[in-house]
């Protein structure tokens, strides 16, 4: 798949530089959002939510991650802590992603995923520092399901966490960042081993 970047976009961000056309070759990242969206669609019907929502969300997961088609790759697989040039280019992808989703006509509550996922509920998070429920349902769900993938995967930098670590991990978080609520919907639901496929896209 390829996705061209128009010149306005590729002045947002110091990482598109001159490239104009940015192909998605990485089967991890895929494989990552697709599990996203899985575990996103999972969350959402454990917290009672409408067919609608549950594919507004699996969107969402698929989405979420969209801006790293513009970081470079030598960035996202590197072995080593990031320095802070580049964790601050990291950074820019929620506001990439929006407006590559946007100038590629996506016009929908997904696209508050897409910015907000790395929103933290005390504030701490970016890139607009929401706090509590100013960060949109949406967002707090893929942020839950994001970061339990992330633990449960294998990382350039480390192994992956088992599932018993990860959730202890994710009941860390609740509250101070991630939604409480969401935390406790996913390991419902993990419990259940809801296995169901999403609802069609419309």
């Amino acid at each position: 798949m390829a996705i061209v970047i128009p010149s306005p976009l590729v002045g947002a961000s110091q990482n598109l530089g001159r490239a104009r056309i940015v192909r998605v070759t990485d089967r991890e990242i895929r494989a990552h959002n697709g599990r996203v969206g899985d575990l996103c669609v999972r969350i959402a019907r454990q917290l009672g939510m409408t067919p609608s929502e549950q594919r507004v969300l699996a969107r969402s997961g698929l989405l979420h991650d969209i801006g790293k088609l513009g970081i470079p790759g030598a960035i996202l697989h590197k072995h080593d802590p990031l320095d802070d040039s580049e964790w601050k280019l990291m950074r820019t992808h929620p506001e990439v992603g929006l407006r590559i989703l946007q100038w590629a006509g996506h016009f929908e509550r997904a696209l508050l995923a897409v910015l907000h996922h790395h929103e933290r509920m005390d504030g701490s998070g970016y890139p607009h520092g929401l706090v509590g429920d100013a960060i949109p349902i949406e967002a707090r769900v893929v942020a839950v399901a994001d970061m339990y993938d992330v633990l449960t995967s294998d990382r350039p930098y480390r192994r992956a966490r088992t599932d018993r670590e990860a959730r202890r991990i994710l009941e860390a978080e609740a509250g101070p960042h991630l939604d409480p609520h969401i935390v406790s919907a996913l390991l419902q639901t993990l419990d259940n081993g809801d296995s169901r496929p999403a609802p069609a896209f419309d």
